[in-house]
């Protein structure tokens, strides 16, 4: 053995040398003094036991019999004996061995130690409890010495932590397939099973020759199998029923038994995992469909708050391991020559967004078509004003700063939109779906290997947006020489930024002071109402976009009208089925209420109408609702 200054490894070393557990103190002592001598060199550790090692080792020793490691028997002070753990845990280790070679070997149990043995270094504990956690968590290093109570009386099974718990479960299933290789057994058991289980014949005979075949074949299963579990249940407790009408046992008898205690609460472990497993792959099921529903782009904070068909959080149904792993899975694994299923990019902010390809072009279409309504008016009235002025823009005149100020708006506008369209992916996804003809590329956005004209992309003529704006104009504008003449006079000095608001302070008084006054009380509520509604709308507008600008998109998508007056019908309905309900429901609720979960709750409600149920679109319905009512109380 190399030198070293654990004592917890002198202890097992010295004890092994001993044949026995129980160690003399004071020889112990004179052992660890002659040790550290010859020792020292090579290890400087050992140094504080060449004088008097006993405080040192006192310390050393508080640490051990707290981890239960050691006991100290201190009946007779001048023969203070320590009692080392560790030597069973090496012979009772030898003998799992032995259980795996040959099932007929009994378990070690509490009978097979010394009457001497302290109780304190054993880990006492209901195999339900000890069973579990081993399964759960058992650390490799486990120095521990369990003593698992088994029940009907019988002997506690001892089981070194330093043995896996899978050999002790597997010694136990080959002991009940020893039990049952028997032919009064297997023939009487298997019948047993076939008539608790009508017309499931042919599963219970397979479940029984495989378990009878293979243990650990059978052990695979039952992680897998829900079948399983019920079958295995059954047969436990039908082994148990026969042997509570035997008075006294055999060695053979407690074999069982113990065996049998030990296969249930297997049994019952595997079921719990694989139900919370079962929870898990539903939950990372439930997270992919979120995300394949609009917005259809979503940050890791966006994609924790999604909530199942009951309105209860995902994020509890699974483990954040799994769905780091989910999210690493999707953004990395893809098949050759192609992107993965989900994509990440991230807006100048640096906010993070996850999306999956095939939303990729269209949700970029929806954007581009959203903006367009946005983009056209804005510049109209600002090129209006400029012509008004007798002046004139780059970009009214050029198509290159046409394209680099629509640039400007979108990125001003819709940042998710910008970083799409600017995302190193999307030229490859282009490719990608152009070549396997994938749903989702309903429209080219790329010329060549180029991105086409944020102009074309937007559907906005710069010639059309001029004309648009010079219609406005008085006529005399358009008279060359007349308007020329004019402008030579009228022209307007650049604006300066001029303060909003009062000219002064006492201006901003008098103004405050004119204000009606309503009861503090109403008003508290109200601005408390307001206040909650502009911080949900946080929850569900995204970066860069509008609620106004996200209600008219999603108006779009569940309104399907054709017809122009059908259309506004069909909206105004819906609107006001809305505020009819939210009129109802202001009466009642409280800005300390007024949170995303309780807007939920009242959309799915309201949406659940057999008027709404008529509109095809739910989906977008759904979230158009949320909106309109955040936006009703927003504008109280």
């Amino acid at each position: 053995m190399a030198a070293t200054s654990d004592m917890g490894v002198l202890l097992r070393f010295y004890a092994s040398k001993q044949k026995s557990p129980f160690i003399l103190y004071s020889s112990f002592v004179d052992y660890v003094k002659r040790y550290a001598a010859k020792n020292v060199e090579e290890q400087a550790e050992l140094v504080p036991y060449l004088g008097d090692p006993v405080p040192q080792l006192e310390k050393a020793f508080a640490a051990l019999i707290q981890s239960k490691q050691i006991a100290i028997i201190d009946t007779n002070p001048a023969k203070k004996i320590i009692f080392v753990t560790g030597y069973y845990n090496t012979i009772f280790a030898e003998r799992y061995k032995e259980i795996k070679s040959n099932a007929t070997v009994p378990f070690p149990t509490i009978q097979d130690m010394p009457k001497q043995t302290p109780n304190e270094v054993l880990i006492k504990s209901e195999y339900t409890d000890i069973i579990f956690d081993l399964l759960k968590n058992q650390k490799p290093d486990d120095k521990n010495l369990y003593a698992i109570i088994v029940p009907m009386n019988l002997p506690s099974i001892i089981f070194p932590g330093n043995v896996p718990v899978s050999i002790l479960v597997t010694a136990s299933l080959e002991k009940m397939q020893h039990m049952l290789e028997k032919d009064e057994y297997h023939d009487y058991y298997l019948k047993k099973l076939r008539i608790s289980n009508p017309g499931k014949e042919i599963s219970v005979k397979n479940f029984f020759s495989q378990f009878v075949k293979s243990p650990e074949e059978a052990l695979q299963s039952l992680k897998n199998s829900a079948d399983c579990f019920y079958f295995w249940g059954q047969l436990c407790y039908f082994i148990k029923q026969d042997y509570e009408k035997v008075k006294d046992f055999t060695q053979e008898d407690v074999n069982v038994l113990q065996a049998v205690a030990i296969s249930e609460i297997v049994t019952s472990f595997y079921k719990n995992e694989s139900a919370k497993n079962l929870q898990q792959e539903n939950a990372l099921k439930s997270v992919q469909n979120h995300m394949k529903m609009p917005p259809y782009f979503f940050t890791m904070d966006g994609i924790l708050k999604f909530t199942d068909a009951k309105g209860v959080p995902l994020q509890g149904q699974y483990k954040d391991e799994a769905l780091k792993e989910f999210l690493q899975k999707e953004t990395t694994d893809a098949m050759a020559n192609e992107l993965p299923n989900l994509l990440v990019f991230k807006t100048a902010s640096g906010a993070r967004y996850f999306i999956y390809k095939e939303k990729v072009f269209p949700l970029v279409i929806r954007m581009c078509n959203e903006l367009h309504d946005t983009i056209n008016d804005n510049l109209t009235r600002e090129w209006y004003e400029v012509l008004l002025n007798y002046d004139k823009k780059k970009e009214m005149i050029d198509d290159a700063a046409f394209n680099d100020r629509l640039e400007h708006e979108v990125e001003k506008l819709n940042p998710v939109l910008y970083a799409l369209l600017n995302a190193t992916f999307l030229s490859v996804l282009n490719i990608e779906m152009a070549r396997t003809n994938k749903v989702g590329n309903s429209a080219n956005l790329f010329l060549g290997d180029n991105l086409l004209p944020y102009s074309t992309l937007l559907m906005l003529n710069r010639q059309t947006l001029l004309a648009n704006a010079k219609i406005l104009l008085p006529f005399w504008y358009t008279i060359p020489f007349f308007s020329w003449l004019i402008g030579l006079f009228n022209k307007k000095p650049a604006k300066k930024n001029k303060k909003s608001g009062p000219a002064n302070v006492h201006e901003a008084l008098e103004a405050a002071e004119e204000r009606p006054k309503a009861s503090h009380k109403s008003e508290s509520r109200k601005d408390s109402l307001i206040s909650a509604a502009k911080k949900v709308e946080s929850n569900l507008v995204p970066e860069g976009s509008t609620i106004e600008r996200e209600l008219n998109s999603y108006k779009k998508q569940w309104n399907r009208m054709l017809t122009k007056q059908a259309y506004l019908n069909l909206t105004e309905d819906v609107n006001s089925l809305i505020r009819d309900y939210m009129r109802k429901v202001l009466r009642t609720i409280s800005g300390q209420s007024f949170t995303i979960d309780r807007i939920q709750d009242l959309a799915e409600t309201l949406c659940k109408t057999p008027n709404m149920q008529k509109i095809t679109d739910q989906d977008s319905l759904y979230v158009y609702v949320q909106l309109y009512m955040i936006y009703l109380v927003k504008n109280l």
